[in-house]
């Protein structure tokens, strides 16, 4: 009697969370597919895709659901290697014949709460990554805010002394050429002049100019473009790593998730290279026996590629969010 009551109290629990699971709001962001000019949104990828691609497409997402799992599901629990566990359940759930969740056998109830389990924890680890990408967004933009006031400082500062030395060499030749004494006055003129063009060059090399020493920690690019870094993390998000390392269920171009993130920058020139110093570089990464510094311009096109990567990866929450009721 007290193992039946036992065995009762813990389906039930178990029963509670998976319905609060399936209740809560766990917004995920829009599906996503890759074009020949990268990820975009799968409501508005057709826009871009020629006919063919629009016609493998459609193709594709008319037999979406396969075994009761979306590709973006299917994936997930691939790369999670919960795919067994999925597929058992699955079939349990379709071999019972009543569809009340009191008569789930013990083992469907289990599977329930390990999936659960699972996917949750995944989902935190999601957060975890955008978080950290959050953060290091946080770095790149107080940097470039630091140099980009400092140089506008140093423009003001410019500008004012060429108006200032204009003005006054200026009301000084003012009086020569009264006097006609035209030589002298020409003489000042010709200082003003050399002197504003000496100022204007200056405003011209400190408006592409200014830099800072490298700081922060190493950011989550070094884990997209697979370098080594000079310390081991304290948390590898081995799970979004192979998200971005594999194929999107509806490419159609076979391009990794990196690779086509990597194909856009560099069209976009915000990756001029992928030489390891220059993606070291875009990762933050400290090099031994070297001192980088990073200007504004370095510092936007991280700030780019960090957001790049961040809605890619909240791509695997969506996929999450369709195992999580694939599985409820």
């Amino acid at each position: 009697m007290l193992n039946t009551k036992l065995s009762l109290i813990t389906k039930n629990i178990a029963l509670a969370m998976i319905v609060l699971s399936t209740q809560l709001p766990l917004a995920g962001p829009a599906r996503a597919v890759e074009s020949g000019a990268g990820l975009v949104p799968q409501n508005f990828a057709g826009e871009d895709l020629d006919r063919k691609h629009r016609i493998a497409l459609v193709q594709q997402q008319s037999t979406k659901i396969v075994g009761g799992l979306t590709p973006g599901a299917r994936e997930a629990a691939d790369l999670m290697g919960i795919m067994p566990q999925v597929e058992r359940l699955i079939a349990l759930r379709q071999s019972r014949t009543s569809q009340d969740p009191l008569n789930m056998s013990d083992e469907e109830l289990n599977l329930k709460v390990f999936l659960l389990d699972r996917i949750v924890g995944q989902s935190l680890e999601v957060r975890m990554v955008s978080d950290r990408i959050d953060r290091e967004l946080a770095w790149a933009y107080t940097g470039k805010g630091m140099l980009e006031a400092r140089r506008q400082r140093n423009l003001n500062f410019l500008f004012s002394a060429n108006f200032l030395q204009g003005g006054i060499l200026g009301t000084i030749a003012g009086p020569e050429f009264l006097h006609g004494d035209s030589r002298a006055g020409s003489e000042l003129l010709l200082l003003a002049s050399a002197i504003g063009l000496g100022l204007s060059t200056m405003s011209f090399v400190e408006a592409r100019s200014g830099s800072k020493k490298m700081d922060g920690e190493v950011t989550v690019l070094a884990d997209i473009f697979g370098l080594k870094q000079t310390s081991d993390p304290q948390h590898r998000p081995d799970v979004v790593i192979k998200y971005m390392t594999s194929v999107p269920p509806l490419s159609v171009n076979n391009q990794t998730r990196r690779d086509a993130l990597i194909a856009s920058w560099k069209r976009g020139h915000y990756l001029r290279s992928t030489e390891e110093r220059q993606l070291s570089k875009v990762a933050a990464i400290q090099l031994p026996g070297e001192r980088n510094r990073e200007n504004i311009g370095d510092l936007g096109n991280r700030i780019r590629m960090l957001y790049d990567v961040q809605w890619s990866v909240e791509q695997l929450d969506a996929d999450l969010l369709e195992l999580l009721r694939a599985t409820n």
